[in-house]
């Protein structure tokens, strides 16, 4: 009778258990917030988070450097969150500058990490995304609710969801202290005056070459990097010195622009990589996108999306650090002032000019970077890339209200080829002289590699 009891009370207990089937492998000797592994969740739990920071990015029209800090704080965010649900995994707190100390967590509570991600997010986004309006603040805080209801319908206690929501928030403020050192809000509201052009300093940037607006950011290389030493670690060298004489460095680069045919191949690469504000996400958003798209040919689970999104928005950031010190270091004027003033008045570039100096192409310098981390990732893989299909573009050939052009997507052997084509395509477009693009990738190469020697993800 004894024995029939015992087994009744053992019954009972396995009976009303919560998850009873997900925790036969449990080791009671794990730590309770361990209980739940983040390899468990679902891909979608990040996609929902890189969309709507693709959405928000494109909608408020900002430019590379900020669209590249954007996706380093959701991608930061994504793996802060989820990390202490993967068994030897490592926060950035102390790999990254100014992020010294990770939010505590106790060992002895059960966590959801889906919940702890949507609790993150209601604290970074907002702060994230430049010019946020109203109703993006709506869209942040229905997106986090949505996850976070959807997470308890698996049937946790409210404790686990309180537990989850306070950890979470207290990741975010971590995230948002980092943000508010980094150097964006010293410079936000700061006019720089910048060099003008003049008979004397002919090599400088004409505003002309794209008269909607003035030079963007010039003081974003004072910003605060996220693994790289400083801006000025992986300093390419200079562009040539400017000279008008038909056999000088500086003129045959510009004849090579000017010379482009156009082909409708060379078309087709140029649009591809051209990722303009309003229209696309930016340079960052396209290898974010880039990554997702990896991602899904992986099955991934909720701790691969991370600490792809993580390492690929951290890079996207420091590269544009680099790119945006040299511009402004060097103020040199874009291939359209200088071929229509020395070598073909009638010449236009096949795509928009940035308004931004011209060295040293910021394609280049994440075609250089973000292959190296990526491939580390995935392999040196060849992929489809869909970023741009069915998307419209118009040009200097065909400005509004003309007919726009409709971009297919883009097959490469390889992420290092794809790379290297994002290097070549402002030269096709018309926008970048070859040497901005060449030492680019020599750049961004060596700040791939110093984010993979220095970073430690332990998963």
């Amino acid at each position: 009778m004894k024995k029939l009891f015992s087994f009744c009370l053992l019954l009972t207990a396995f009976v009303l258990t919560p998850f009873a089937c997900k925790d036969k492998d449990f080791n009671p000797a794990t730590p309770r917030s361990q209980k739940n592994r983040a390899t468990d969740y679902a891909s979608s739990l990040a996609y929902d988070w890189i969309n709507i920071t693709h959405e928000m990015v494109k909608a408020n029209s900002l430019f590379g450097p900020n669209a590249a800090r954007a996706f380093a704080y959701v991608g930061l965010s994504l793996w802060e969150a989820v990390y202490n649900g993967v068994p030897e995994a490592k926060s950035m707190a102390s790999q990254i500058r100014d992020y010294s100390e990770a939010a505590v967590i106790d060992v002895n509570q059960e966590y959801d990490w889906g919940i702890v991600l949507s609790a993150v997010m209601r604290e970074v986004m907002p702060e994230a995304i430049d010019n946020i309006t109203n109703t993006q603040r709506n869209q942040i805080k229905s997106l986090a609710d949505l996850q976070e209801n959807t997470m308890m319908e698996k049937g946790l206690f409210e404790s686990t969801r309180e537990d989850s929501k306070d950890l979470g928030k207290r990741i975010g403020q971590k995230i948002v202290q980092r943000m508010k050192i980094d150097g964006r809000d010293i410079i936000r509201n700061i006019i720089p005056s910048v060099p003008q052009r003049d008979d004397e300093y002919k090599w400088y940037y004409d505003k002309n070459a794209n008269p909607n607006f003035n030079p963007i950011e010039p003081l974003w290389g004072t910003l605060r990097t996220f693994v790289i030493d400083n801006s000025q670690a992986c300093e390419a060298d200079a562009p040539y010195i400017y000279s008008e004489l038909s056999n000088s460095p500086f003129y045959l680069e510009a004849k090579e622009v000017e010379s482009i045919p156009g082909t409708d191949e060379q078309k087709r690469i140029a649009y591809h990589w051209e990722n303009g504000p309003g229209r696309t996400s930016g340079d960052a958003g396209h290898w974010m996108n880039i990554t997702t798209q990896l991602l899904e040919t992986r099955n991934s689970n909720l701790a691969d999306c991370a600490k792809a999104y993580c390492l690929a928005g951290l890079t996207a950031a420091d590269a544009f650090s680099a790119v945006w010190y040299l511009k402004y270091k060097y103020y040199l004027l874009r291939p359209v002032t200088y071929i229509n003033e020395i070598i073909n008045p009638s010449w236009k570039p096949l795509i928009s000019t940035p308004p931004s100096p011209e060295y040293i192409s910021g394609s280049a310098v994440l075609g250089g970077a973000e292959p190296i981390v990526l491939s580390n990732l995935f392999g040196n893989v060849g992929f489809t890339d869909r970023t741009q299909l069915g998307t419209a573009l118009y040009t200097p050939y065909n400005p509004p209200p003309n007919a726009p052009y409709i971009l297919p997507e883009r097959n490469f052997s390889s992420l290092t080829k794809a790379g290297e084509e994002a290097a070549e395509s402002p030269i096709i477009g018309g926008v970048q002289f070859r040497r901005a693009s060449a030492q680019g990738l020599i750049s961004g190469r060596c700040i791939g590699s110093s984010i993979l020697s220095k970073l430690n993800f332990g998963f």
